[in-house]
């Protein structure tokens, strides 16, 4: 029995560790008119209520273009490739709106890792095929043919000192990424 235990810690953290990258991003404001026409084409069958803000994302060894928009009473957030094509669509919730057997899950596994933690941000995130993606930036409830997980960003208590993490979880609250986010150092105040 505790060699089982045992085989089963191990494995627990090995594969935190194998899932776990660093998240090093860098996350400024574009105009318009600097967005990628095949981009901004996708997005005009649609019409949103509010302005849509621009943004780039630069990461490590890619960069993504970013659309945010409230739209249907939801912070939406519509990712793009460098190329154009649409990687994925988030809109922020609650951590109460997940559903209950799911939250279990997600709080089961962040439990057997932190003794304390703050959740930031919660985000369901959908993929799939483009043109399902588009649908369900029309009607939230056109959700069947995509993916649907979940994103959590904490702040937690590991190694005897707090990070900010950014978690991917399955719709069943499975861990299937870890990411630690690198804080921008600055001797500059910012306002």
């Amino acid at each position: 029995m505790r060699l089982i235990s045992c085989v089963l810690c191990f494995s627990c953290l090995y594969f935190n560790f194998a899932f776990t990258q660093v998240k090093f991003e860098k996350e400024y404001r574009i105009k318009e008119d600097n967005i990628p026409e095949n981009i901004k084409s996708y997005l005009n069958p649609i019409t949103f209520k509010n302005r849509i803000k621009w943004y780039k994302d630069e990461a490590l060894s890619k960069y993504t273009y970013e659309a945010k928009t409230f739209h249907n009473n939801l912070n939406f957030s519509i990712e793009f490739d460098s190329l154009g094509i649409i990687e994925d669509v988030e809109f922020k919730i609650e951590w109460k709106s997940i559903p209950e057997s799911t939250k279990k899950n997600i709080d089961f596994y962040l439990d057997s890792i932190y003794k304390k933690k703050k959740i930031v941000k919660v985000q369901i995130q959908y993929t799939g095929k483009p043109e399902n993606l588009i649908n369900i930036l029309k009607d939230i409830n056109q959700n069947q043919k995509l993916t649907r997980k979940y994103e959590i960003v904490l702040k937690g208590k590991e190694n005897k000192k707090y990070q900010m993490m950014e978690y991917l979880f399955s719709n069943e609250g499975r861990f299937e990424q870890k990411a630690t986010i690198m804080i921008k150092n600055t001797d500059n105040l910012e306002y």
